[in-house]
């Protein structure tokens, strides 16, 4: 899934929103916007947020009675989640407490010394914890120290994996985090053969990748980086998977356009290991800007009024010919080459005698007028030249303006934090008007209308915001403007910053990566936006619900999303009607139906409306502490309920955890109470709960897995709450004996959302449990898988490229709906076609069995893009694999997409040993119209993620 801009769906109170100009993976539009669709993001480590059950299993398998010890000394209210890669901890920590008592030692020492105390948890060695590298410790304006340690050997970082570590002013541990790699030294000796690829190699793979190109630039080397001249970098490292360490390249690139990504290839075999997209998509004298604070014709904050640029320190004295201030650099990027060219720079605004720029309105459509002040006119498409240096002057003004609203307390998004400066490396680069005229008639084309975007790389490599026009010729829906005035869209690109970086890992990569964490980050971005706009008086924020609307402007008085951003839970009021007509603001249940399907954008609502529930109950001031505070608390790939989780750990130090309660009453309130089931940071189809952590006697669960048709007992398969970890393995979970029997203790009594059972060969089990006080017993008894690979089926034959090891065939019956198998449309290159070539796959079971059912996950998969699933299918049976029958067909759609469908054979079930799997189209629409040269994904490459096979021998 890729983070794009500001896409959503308009509610009431206005006209209908704007479609995106850049998609998000997963999403397509209707063949009316030629919008390309673009690869998300993938990890090889976790190749999607939905890990390998089998992995935790091995890892919970060889826990120790010392490590259950450690945990049940924590309470219930500690955490403690084990990476299934590493086996170390993705995070240990408590709700209700610190890990240890106040200390005078220096916060490295207090985190240090904690690990070294407790091997039997971290599993770090000396020689472990000499890879240590202290990359950054850093004071918020709290006094807590957060501190992370790169891991290095043989002079190359570890990406991704090391230690993080949150520590009080007092010196009380808060946490640990971070996955290090046990034994790094040794895995490292294995690996001593010099890298293949050169560092150009990475790069030219990287931007190829993502269907870039490599620009033209000078390179220089430095060590184990290279970097060019346009800002590209790559950087050699090693990267750690189940399978062991690799050495790799760690690359920025900016491929043209918005495609400006981060990869990690394989620098012995050239294959991926990583992507991240990162683009987040919705006196008089020199110096003197008209500026307006909010946007054009706005009741409060509309009118042009003078701002110095340089009496604020935003531009350095003698600026002239460029924008290039303290934290931004801005200029009109009309062609989308990222570089500010000749006749696309801006000129320190003022004279001795006179402020500019003055805007000039427009009336391009019935929508314009004095409230919504128009800004350009798209059916003259060189009109937006007109206001070209106001609208690059008013960005950067509001940018420059924002960074210092974000630095000051209680948000405090200093330079040590990783805030955007140019003395730190990384100002941001705005493109206002970006590729406004990149379309054959001098104006925008598809691509660069009605959407804007951030990408943030990690600190010290500057961002890039793009920020499009709104409106088109012919559409009375949208107001024809620059998203540059528009005060809300370009906070909320801002905000991307913010949040991605603060969430992240122990080397500094945002880990902003799944749909949960995905739609907070949206979420963040309109509540930051709205809260300045709110705190200046600048938007109207009363008792009533349905005031705060995220786009206002561009939709002449609607909003770019579903909802207002104040709507509380049942709140009556025309914006606080959801699409299917429900009244009221929105809880964890409705994740995936708040714009149809999941969606980053609509998603996010929630988490967004939770966010003002605690501003309207704690203040502004006291809300957006905990709520920054908490993202630098944050576990890895944070659900919703691991946020909430550092939220109550932010009250923790702020307040002793005085306002516990009533934070946990809010997110209750809204469906993310103690008993909320979520799988991970992936999954779209979370359990929503409504109680507050319960007290008293804890219990346990116990009970046999079994399987459905022999009834023999299922030894090591995982079992586990999902919601109480960050992970699979840790707390509230434990590992099947050889007769099947299983115990997880300290689980208070209630009604657990996700209660999931996982064994090799066996279907996936996700079901509500209710625990009983005294104890309870929960018996299972799963499917027989035949075709899963851990149960004995297997790949034997296929057709169509191998995209191993990212997402070869094998990954069709590898019982994760995280990976999948994928191939191309038309021809094994993958050229882009307008006529489908059908791909198979062939499984051979581990026995002959007679087939009730098969289970088809028909998703996109390998970060391609929605249209990419299977459409039409067939499945055919055989005896001895020569032999075919046809036993099911049929269709797919994009209704079918992040699930399994179960399907029941018609014809050809008895004596089955192999299984054949088509994929006749993709889910492009109207695929003739549309390939080959259309805006789909599924014109190049058809996935699928999972096929089951049910039945009995």
């Amino acid at each position: 899934m890729s983070a794009t801009a500001l896409l959503a769906v308009a509610a009431g109170g206005g006209a209908s929103a704007a479609t995106a100009a850049t998609p998000n993976a997963g999403d397509e539009h209707s063949p009316s916007i030629a919008a390309k669709e673009r690869k998300g993001n993938f990890d090889a480590r976790t190749p999607s947020a939905r890990t390998s059950f089998a992995r935790a299993a091995k890892v919970v398998g060889k826990d120790t009675a010392a490590a259950e010890k450690f945990r049940d000394s924590l309470g219930a209210q500690g955490i403690v989640g084990i990476d299934e890669n590493t086996g170390t901890p993705s995070q240990v920590t408590k709700l209700n407490g610190f890990l240890t008592a106040a200390s005078s030692k220096k916060a490295t020492q207090v985190a240090l010394d904690y690990i070294k105390a407790h091997p039997e948890v971290f599993k770090l060695t000396d020689s472990d914890l000499g890879t240590l590298k202290l990359r950054k410790d850093y004071v918020d304006d709290l006094g807590t120290h957060h501190i992370s340690w790169v891991q290095v050997v043989g002079g190359l970082e570890v990406f991704g994996n090391g230690v993080k570590a949150n520590v009080t002013k007092d010196g009380k541990l808060i946490s640990v985090q971070g996955a290090p790699v046990a034994g790094l030294a040794g895995l490292a000796k294995a690996r001593t053969a010099a890298a293949k690829l050169t560092a150009a190699a990475a790069r030219s793979a990287a931007t190829e990748d993502v269907g870039g190109t490599a620009k033209s630039a000078t390179a220089k080397s430095a060590g184990a980086t290279t970097t060019w001249s346009n800002g590209d970098w790559a950087k050699e490292v090693w990267f750690h998977t189940a399978d062991g360490l690799r050495k790799g390249w760690s690359t920025y690139t900016n491929a043209g356009g918005s495609l400006i990504y981060t990869h990690v290839v394989d620098a012995q075999t050239g294959a991926l290991l990583y992507r991240r997209d990162l683009s987040s998509n919705a006196g008089t004298g020199v110096g003197d800007a008209l500026v307006q604070d909010n946007y054009p014709g706005a009741p409060l904050g509309g009118k042009q009024r003078t701002e110095n640029l340089i009496y604020n320190k935003w531009l350095p004295k003698g600026a002239k010919t460029l924008l290039e201030g303290t934290s931004v650099a801005a200029w009109a990027d009309v062609n989308d080459d990222n570089q500010p060219n000749a006749g696309e720079t801006v000129k320190a605004p003022g004279t001795p005698g006179a402020s500019e720029y003055k805007l000039v309105p427009f009336q391009s459509n019935p929508l314009c007028s004095a409230t919504f002040v128009c800004t350009w006119d798209p059916a003259k498409p060189d009109s937006w030249k007109t206001n070209m240096n106001q609208d690059v002057t008013n960005g950067f003004y509001l940018a420059s303006n924002f960074h210092d609203w974000l630095a000051k307390p209680p948000i405090s998004f200093t330079k040590a934090a990783g805030s955007f400066d140019a003395d730190g490396g990384d100002p941001v680069l705005l493109n206002s008007l970006d590729g406004a005229a990149t379309a054959a008639n001098g104006g925008p084309d598809a691509n660069h209308v009605n959407n804007a975007n951030m990408n943030t790389p990690p600190d010290g490599t500057p961002p890039t915001m793009q920020m499009y026009l709104f409106g088109s010729a012919g559409d009375n829906t949208t107001v024809p403007t620059s998203s540059s005035n528009a005060a809300d869209i370009l906070y909320h690109e801002y905000t991307h910053g913010l949040s991605n970086r603060l969430v992240v890992d122990a080397t500094g990569n945002s880990t902003l990566n799944s749909i949960q964490a995905g739609s907070m980050g949206e979420a963040w971005s309109d509540f930051y936006a709205l809260d300045y706009l709110v705190s200046h008086n600048l938007e109207k924020d009363t008792t009533a619900p349905g005031e705060l609307l995220e786009g206002k402007y561009v939709t002449g008085g609607g909003t770019i999303r579903t909802q207002a951003n104040d709507c509380r839970v049942k709140a009556k009021a025309t914006a606080c009607v959801g699409i299917d007509g429900s009244q009221g603001g929105y809880t964890y249940g409705d994740f995936p139906t708040i714009g149809g399907t999941p969606e980053v954008h609509s998603s996010g609502e929630v988490w967004a409306q939770t966010l003002w529930d605690l501003r309207e109950r704690f203040g502004r001031s006291y809300a957006l502490s905990i709520i920054t505070r908490a993202m630098e608390l944050s576990a890895a790939d944070p659900t919703m309920l691991d946020m909430r989780n550092a939220i109550v750990q932010a009250d923790l130090v702020a307040s002793g955890g005085k306002n516990a309660k009533i934070i946990w009453q809010v997110f209750a309130n809204r469906g993310m109470g103690w008993y909320a089931g979520v799988l991970d940071g992936g999954d779209a189809n979370p359990v929503e709960d409504f109680h507050i952590p319960p007290t008293g006697a804890t219990t346990t669960i116990t009970g046999k897995v079994t399987d459905s048709d022999t009834k023999a007992p299922v030894a090591g398969a995982l079992v586990f709450i999902g919601g109480h970890a960050s992970g699979y393995a840790g707390d509230y979970s434990a590992v099947t004996k050889a007769d099947g029997s299983y115990a997880i203790d300290n689980v208070f009594p209630g009604t657990y959302g996700k209660f999931v059972v996982s064994g090799a060969g066996y279907e996936i089990l996700g079901n509500a449990l209710k625990v009983k006080a005294g104890g309870t017993t929960a018996n299972f008894a799963p499917r027989r898988n035949w075709a899963a690979a851990s149960g004995g089926g297997a790949v034997v034959d296929f057709n169509g490229p191998d995209f191993s090891p990212q997402c070869g065939p094998s990954y069709a019956i590898d019982s994760s709906q995280g990976t999948g198998w994928g191939s191309t449309t038309g021809d094994d290159a993958g050229t882009p076609s307008g006529v489908m070539i059908p791909k198979h796959i062939d499984i051979k079971l581990p026995s002959a069995v007679t087939v009730s059912k098969f289970s088809v996950d028909p998703s996109n998969t390998c970060g391609d893009p929605g249209s990419s699933a299977t459409g039409r299918y067939r499945i055919e049976t055989s005896a001895d694999g020569t032999t075919w029958a046809t036993a099911q067909e049929g269709e797919f759609t994009a209704a079918n997409r992040g699930k399994y469908t179960e399907l029941t054979p018609s014809a050809a079930t008895t004596n089955v040993q192999y299984v054949r799997f088509w994929m006749l189209s993709p889910q492009v629409p109207d695929f003739a119209t549309n390939c080959p040269t259309g805006a789909f994904g599924g014109c190049q490459f058809t996935d699928m993620t999972e096929l089951q096979v049910f039945g009995s021998k």
